[in-house]
């Protein structure tokens, strides 16, 4: 008679509880971070104004008008701002509330699909993976559609796998699918495919009522059938997104996994090593439920890509947040459920302990989660405008100027700034503002790469910056001794047509002319193709994530009767001097009629273009095409690189500080 088996027993059932609970500890507190700090992004400040009506009718009718999502998150969101308000934490919490609830339900549920082991190694990796920490607390369709499908799931669960009965679990399937649907129309189609993959659990004393249960779904969905046909048809085809590539399936295996060595390292070799030592075990339980897993997270990303690719680019990573789960049971579905409490004990502790460690330091995830323009840019105005006289700055800021009003309202204040948001202001309108202004700062937010180029040419001199996730932030200087920073430039060269011996240059010396008044020497171009600047990009920047700028001086003979007709180019060729890149402003888009020296800019950001994982292969050449053959002078020709903003889109790509 063996004694000791049930206290065996008791101290294993004790680890697999502390395990447990740390688990849980470790992901709320993730989740949480920081409370003081919570901030809104641009697509929560969206929700706010669009819930933001006076009945649910309009804002229903609104959604219907001007989104491509279904209206279920933003109804949801109406009525909790009636009760709650509309402060950050209000708006923020129910979704930081159903994150945590997530936590138990993915438990749960690879508890009940294969073993408690695989429930506690899945939960480690849900609870420190930053994919749904990040929008655990973001009020958007994706933490939400999380947790309605995982709880049409675990209701699915009781019914199809355990065998369950109860009323409750077929209300559940009912209503939190229903729900789904109306959340986002990837949850949607997350609903359909479970749906579908019910039929692969089927007993027929339960068939009808499974049926019905679907046709229940889609009945109650009916409602919003007419707003979804209005979306479809009058969508704006998401061109904002980029059309994906085939790499896409492997970078979001990388971002999952924090695009590192160790976290991804870890994870594979948890897979191949569970493979190698228990498979030959486990290969042949549980079939049914590993590959339904690998269904559910390929299906949604192989729907979202090739409708991305043959009818209109849609597919973003948080849309992939709902398959998420399946893709972490079918990872550790091949641990066997006796696995000992020693093994089980390590496994998890390096595994809560490489996330958290690569999500904090590879990731940078508190540097980056809050680091949004709206709440940025009131806040430090303010705090620059309490310190210097309001009369002696000028503002320029290219975010919504409802959503700034958000944050001007939190903060009490109600500067005035000059809006440029879709469009952004005009070139010349904005040359216009620097030209007449007499102030000694200018303080500029998410404006184009070129309006920035010729704000230093008015105000040269870097009084502060700051970086986040899609924008930058510049306070600017006419004097040099308020200018407490320096520009980060990689490279500067000027072209004065004095020393044309300068590296990288093709000059037609014959062509240089000197004012006899001024004494200045510029170059006459009156031929198609004039003075040209060719270089290897290796020797102008370290870095792939930067900033190339190019400016000339322009005239034209009878300036007031003739304006420039000719284009400033910028191209980038690679390695057999194919062009890969063509850019080209227009010299009549940035001068007017009069006399004297005009100058053109040309601003690139590597992050932008489709080249930029090769950028430092290759060569960039640069000109003005004067292809009206039009007497013309050119004079300072400029080209520089500078450090661009590593933040920019680091909320799914690599941090790259370098």
């Amino acid at each position: 008679m063996n004694i000791s088996a049930p206290s065996k027993s008791k101290h294993v059932a004790s680890i697999e509880q502390v395990l447990l609970l740390l688990c849980f500890i470790v992901g709320i507190a993730l989740r949480v971070g920081n409370p003081m700090e919570l901030s809104f992004i641009n697509d929560e400040l969206s929700t706010w104004s669009k819930v933001s009506y006076d009945s649910v009718a309009a804002v229903i009718e609104n959604i219907k008008q001007v989104d491509s999502h279904p209206v279920g998150m933003y109804v949801f969101v109406y009525y909790w701002t009636l009760i709650f308000g509309s402060s950050e934490w209000a708006i923020k919490l129910p979704f930081l509330l159903m994150s945590i609830a997530s936590l138990f339900f993915i438990y749960r549920l690879g508890s009940l699909w294969f073993s408690r082991t695989v429930g506690l190694l899945v939960l480690a990796y849900f609870s420190t993976l930053q994919f749904p920490i990040w929008w655990s607390h973001i009020a958007r369709q994706y933490q939400s559609g999380l947790f309605c499908t995982l709880v049409m799931t675990y209701c699915w669960t009781q019914l199809l796998l355990e065998k369950r009965t109860e009323k409750r679990y077929w209300f559940g399937f009912v209503l939190m699918g229903a729900a789904s649907m109306y959340n986002h129309y990837f949850s949607l189609v997350f609903a359909g495919i479970l749906g579908l993959w019910g039929f692969a659990w089927m007993r027929k004393e339960i068939l009808l009522k499974y049926i019905a249960a679907g046709v229940s779904m889609l009945l109650l969905f009916l409602p919003h059938v007419s707003i979804t046909r209005y979306q479809l048809l009058n969508a704006d085809g998401h061109l904002w997104y980029n059309i994906p590539t085939p790499s896409f399936f492997s970078n979001h295996i990388k971002y999952i996994f924090h695009y590192s060595y160790w976290c991804l390292g870890f994870a594979v070799l948890l897979l191949i090593g569970s493979i190698l030592i228990y498979g030959r075990e486990t290969f042949k339980e549980n079939k049914k439920a590993r590959w339904g897993s690998l269904l559910l997270f390929a299906t949604p990303i192989l729907f979202g890509y090739f409708y991305s690719v043959y009818k209109s680019p849609i597919l973003r990573e948080s849309h992939l947040l709902f398959s998420l789960p399946y893709l972490l049971f079918f990872w550790c579905s091949f641990f066997p459920k006796d696995l000992s409490s020693r093994v089980k004990a390590v496994l998890v502790l390096l595994i809560l302990l490489i996330n958290s460690l690569t999500l904090i330091i590879t990731r940078k995830h508190y540097e980056t989660v809050h680091t949004h323009p709206y709440e940025h840019f009131i806040q430090k105005t303010k705090a620059f405008l309490a310190l210097h006289d309001n009369k002696e700055v000028s503002i320029v800021l290219g975010e919504n100027p409802e959503y700034l009003q958000y944050y001007k309202d939190a903060y009490e204040t109600d500067f005035k700034h000059v809006e440029s948001f879709k469009p952004a202001i005009s070139f010349l309108e904005f040359r216009e503002i620097l030209e007449n202004s007499v102030t000694s700062y200018l303080i500029v937010g998410s404006i184009p790469e070129a309006h920035l180029q010729m704000a230093r040419d008015y105000y040269p001199y870097l009084y502060e910056k700051s970086y986040g996730i899609n924008y930058e932030y510049y306070i600017l200087s006419k004097e040099k001794e308020f200018g407490e920073h320096a520009w980060e430039f990689d490279y500067k060269v000027n072209m004065d047509f004095v020393n044309l011996t300068k590296k990288g240059w093709s000059i037609k010396a014959s062509n240089i002319r000197q004012d006899t008044t001024t004494e200045n020497y510029y170059y006459y171009q009156e031929e198609e193709w004039g003075p040209r600047f060719e270089m290897n990009l290796d020797q102008m920047t370290p870095r792939k994530n930067e900033f190339l700028d190019v400016g000339i001086d322009i005239r034209v003979e009878d300036s007031l009767l003739v304006q420039a007709s000719g284009t400033f180019v910028l191209e980038l060729r690679n390695e057999q001097d194919s062009l890969l890149l063509w850019k080209g402003v227009k010299a009549a888009a940035q001068t007017t009629l009069k006399t004297g020296w005009q100058r053109l800019y040309l601003s690139l950001r590597f992050a932008h273009e489709p080249i930029y994982d090769n950028v430092k292969k290759l060569k960039i050449k640069a000109f003005y095409w004067n292809r009206e053959k039009q007497a013309t002078h050119l004079d300072r020709f400029s080209i520089s690189t500078r450090k661009g903003n590593p933040l920019l889109y680091k909320d799914t790509n690599p941090v790259e500080f370098e």
